[in-house]
């Protein structure tokens, strides 16, 4: 009688979204996370120690997608902190819920960026949930923290887990059975590019300016609520616009993400988590009166929460004393938000890759300021200007 085959876990690169649930499940550790040619990470089975036990196949969610949630209830909201919101990249929704799960002897999964600037999930418990809060356009590696998660649940913690919503799925599917002191959040996300990419854009920023960079974040309130970040290098701090540097630009235009990304199955309403989180864009059209005198001031960031099972609408009504939620709809929360609707787009990706393939983020930065970096100054003043004269701007050219 032969063996059986080592598993396929995968027929192209575009049905692995890496969530590591593959990894994670694997009882004789066989699968391992190689990169690509382009930095991406897919799993790669040792044979001299597979079992051929087929669950590596088996618990892949992406590839089985199955997402009965739809949302419960919508809603815009900030964290009542306003301190705590100050060191979020919108509201402050994810930091307000850590700290309520921490409060209560809980454990809160979530990324965080290494000094090295590689992206990782860990476990946190009160004293180091600051690590976790901000943005992190890349995409980040889980490790081994399904495992970990699942043995703080037999424990009977209380476990929150972030991440983005393959990342929530594979988790699901890694643990094969809901717990009730399990509660999970995704974000609305944007596709992954790798650290790899990230890692490099870092090292070239250091260089431009002269000194090796120390700290770096995607989303600088400092700057206001928007999508500029900042780092520092050489203990000065270097404001990093949106439209006007590299690798934030080609991200924001959907040109840096792994394959998968671009055939997201929960880019949608259907999501994995009983929370979703991110930023309430067009706020101000779709809920005017929750701003101005007497309401929230939108510069200070706006979160929008949609709960997608009553497990998490019961959680954010038990943490109204830390969340300050107001109603809305899917649809108004989605109007500002497209990949509460369709995955991203990238229409010169492939063109992106080949060069980064051919000559590395040199190459990359090269391209972006003979061909983009001419614009970055007017966007950069674009990027400047407060929303509220952006708005009187546009309205006065119609």
């Amino acid at each position: 009688m032969s063996e059986r085959p080592v598993p396929v876990l995968f027929s192209g690169k575009d049905t692995c979204c890496a969530c590591g649930a593959c990894l994670n499940i694997c009882p004789m550790d066989a699968v391992s996370m190689e990169e690509d040619d382009c930095g991406f990470r897919y799993p790669k089975i040792d044979e001299s120690r597979c079992v051929r036990c087929g669950r590596c196949k088996a618990v892949c969610a992406f590839q089985h997608t199955d997402v009965p949630n739809s949302p419960v209830a919508t809603f815009a909201a900030v964290a009542r902190d306003r301190e705590l919101a100050s060191r979020s990249a919108s509201g402050g929704i994810f930091a307000a819920l850590a700290k309520k799960i921490a409060a209560q002897g809980g454990v809160v999964f979530g990324a965080a960026m290494k000094p090295d600037f590689s992206v990782c999930h860990r476990a946190c418990e009160q004293d180091s949930l600051a690590v976790l809060q901000g943005s992190k356009y890349t995409q980040s590696d889980t490790v081994l923290t399904f495992r970990e998660a699942k043995a703080a649940l037999e424990q009977g913690k209380t476990v929150l887990y972030s991440g983005t919503p393959c990342q929530i799925d594979g988790l699901k599917s890694f643990l094969g059975r809901d717990y009730t002191n399990l509660l999970t959040a995704d974000i609305i996300c944007h596709g992954v590019p790798n650290g790899r990419m990230f890692r490099e854009y870092i090292d070239s920023l250091g260089k431009a300016h002269g000194g090796a960079v120390e700290h770096f974040t995607f989303r600088d309130k400092r700057i206001g609520w928007g999508e500029n970040g900042s780092a520092v290098i050489g203990g000065k701090r270097v404001k990093i616009w949106q439209s006007g540097a590299s690798y934030p630009y080609y991200f924001s235009h959907g040109d840096l993400q792994r394959e998968s990304c671009y055939r997201c199955p929960y880019a949608c309403s259907h999501r994995p988590a009983d929370l979703t989180l991110g930023d309430f864009w067009g706020i101000e059209k779709q809920h005017p009166e929750y701003l101005g005198r007497g309401g929230w001031d939108e510069s200070e960031g706006i979160s929008v929460v949609v709960a997608n099972t009553k497990k998490g609408e019961d959680f954010l009504a038990v943490c109204d004393d830390m969340i300050d939620c107001k109603p809305s709809t899917f649809e108004k929360a989605a109007a500002g938000n497209a990949q509460l609707c369709r995955p991203v787009a990238g229409g010169k990706r492939d063109e992106i890759m080949q060069t980064y393939r051919d000559g590395g983020w040199d190459a990359l930065e090269k391209r972006y300021e003979s061909n983009i970096g001419f614009h970055k100054h007017a966007s950069r003043v674009k990027s400047m200007l407060p929303k509220a004269l952006k708005r009187k701007l546009k309205a006065g050219k119609k």
